[in-house]
C-alpha cells in the first residue's frame, strides 16, 4: 500500500549536510513506500530553507509547510511561502488562541493560496517525557532546562492550541485545508466532534504508541471519528517503516477494511493535496444572512423541549 505520511519534521541538526540529509530521508521514503509526505519547516533555526532545498530536488515526494510564527510574521510571509512552493503552513505555539482575531489575515491569505494548515493540538511536548523519566535526574534537567528558559516568559501555552479553536477557523474560513495534528491527543472527544461538522477538518494520527493505544481503549474508530477525517502522519522521520508496521496492526485490531486503510494511508490526504483531483462544487449564497442562525434557533428549542 502506497502511504501520504503529512507529518515529518525536517531532521533535526543545522550543522548537518543539507543535501545529504534529504538524500538519506528520500531513501527510507521510497523502502517505506512513502511516495508523498509533507515536510515541516519551523519557525526556530534555518528549517523553512532547508525544507525550500527539499521540495525544490523532490517536488513530487515532499509537500513543503511553512512553519510560521503567528505573532511575528503576517499574511505577506504565507505570499513568499507560496512563491518559494510551499503548499502550506506548520502551526505551533502562539502567544493567543488559535482563533484570535489578529491572526486572521494569516488564515485569509492561506486561503487564497489554497494552503493547507497543520496545527499542533493537544498538550505540547516539553524535551523530556516524565511517563517514563525520571525528573529529578541531572542529566536530564540540565537539557530540558535548554527549552524551559527558551519559554520562559513568552506567553507559550497547550491552552492557546486546543482543537476546539480549529472550529472557529473552519467556519470563518470555510475553503482553508485544517488538520490538527495527534488526533488532538488529551482532548479527543473535542477533536472527534469537530471533525465529524466541519467539513474542511481533518486530524493526523501522529503520536505513537499513546494515540495508537488510546485509539484501541477509548474505541475512538470508527465510534467517534471516521476514517475519511484521518489522516496518517508518523511524526518521525527516521523509523518510517516501524511506524507504519504498527499502525496497519492497530487497524487489524479495529478490523478496518482495505478500503478504510487506503483513505487514512493515502487518499485522504491525496485528495486534500490534490494528487486525487476531486471536482470543485458551485458554491450557492444563502437566500437569508440568518438563515444560519434561525437553524440553530430551532434546534435548540427541539433540544430544550425534548
Amino acid at each position: 500500500m502506497k502511504v501520504f505520511d503529512t507529518h515529518v519534521h525536517f531532521p533535526w541538526g543545522e550543522d548537518e549536510d543539507v543535501d545529504g540529509v534529504i538524500d538519506a530521508l528520500v531513501a527510507r521514503a521510497e523502502a517505506a513506500n512513502v511516495v508523498h509526505l509533507c515536510l515541516l519547516g519551523s519557525r526556530f533555526g534555518d528549517y523553512n530553507a532547508r525544507v525550500t532545498r527539499a521540495i525544490e530536488r523532490f517536488p513530487e515526494l515532499f509537500v513543503g509547510l511553512y512553519g510560521i510564527d503567528l505573532d511575528n510574521e503576517g499574511p505577506e510571509a504565507v505570499h513568499e511561502a507560496a512563491a518559494r512552493g510551499f503548499r502550506g503552513l506548520k502551526v505551533i505555539l502562539p502567544k493567543k488562541r488559535y482563533d484570535d482575531p489578529s491572526y486572521f489575515p494569516i488564515y485569509e491569505a492561506a486561503e487564497e493560496h489554497g494552503f493547507a494548515a497543520l496545527f499542533h493540538t493537544g498538550v505540547v511536548g516539553g524535551g523530556a517525557d516524565y511517563r517514563v523519566q525520571d525528573p529529578f535526574d541531572a542529566e536530564l534537567i540540565a537539557r530540558v532546562q535548554q527549552w524551559e528558559q527558551r519559554s520562559r516568559g513568552a506567553g507559550m501555552s497547550s491552552a492557546h492550541m486546543e482543537p476546539i479553536y480549529l472550529d472557529t477557523l473552519a467556519m470563518t474560513f470555510p475553503e482553508l485545508k485544517i488538520i490538527g495534528a495527534h488526533l488532538g491527543i488529551g482532548y479527543y472527544d473535542i477533536a472527534a466532534h469537530v471533525a465529524r461538522w466541519r467539513r474542511n477538518v481533518f486530524f493526523d494520527i501522529s503520536g505513537g504508541e499513546m494515540v495508537r493505544r488510546h485509539m484501541i481503549e477509548r474505541k475512538l474508530v470508527p465510534s467517534e471519528i471516521s476514517h475519511f477525517k484521518l489522516l496518517y502522519g508518523s511524526d518521525n522521520n527516521d523509523r518510517f517503516e516501524d511506524e507504519i508496521r504498527d499502525w496497519q496492526t492497530m487497524f487489524d485490531l479495529l478490523r478496518l477494511s482495505e478500503d478504510e486503510r487506503e483513505r487514512i494511508m493515502y487518499g485522504n490526504a491525496a485528495r486534500l493535496f490534490g494528487m486525487i483531483p476531486i471536482e470543485p462544487a458551485a458554491i450557492t449564497a444563502p437566500e437569508a444572512t440568518n438563515e444560519i442562525a434561525d437553524e440553530v434557533a430551532a434546534e435548540t428549542v427541539v433540544a430544550t423541549t425534548d
